[in-house]
């Protein structure tokens, strides 16, 4: 399974349909159709997978930030 790069995603950002083309290109689930959310939270990005008109997403990806200090690991 190929991993889209959190660091291209987080480029695509202020161009939503570019990043749904490039999530695409990763994830077959992912429908024309379909829509996504991207919420931002400290440790990366979550995007929602969105039918056209369900109420709740069908698939979450999450992507983390790459961590720096081993020492929250621990």
């Amino acid at each position: 399974m190929k991993i889209p790069n959190i660091k291209v995603i987080e480029r695509l950002l202020s161009n939503k349909e570019e990043l749904f083309e490039y999530l695409r290109d990763y994830d077959s689930a992912l429908r024309s159709t379909d829509t996504i959310e991207v919420l931002h939270f400290e440790y990366g990005i979550k995007i929602l997978y969105c039918h056209k008109e369900a109420s709740k997403p069908y698939k979450t990806r999450v992507y983390l930030n790459k961590m720096e200090d081993t020492d929250l690991l621990r």
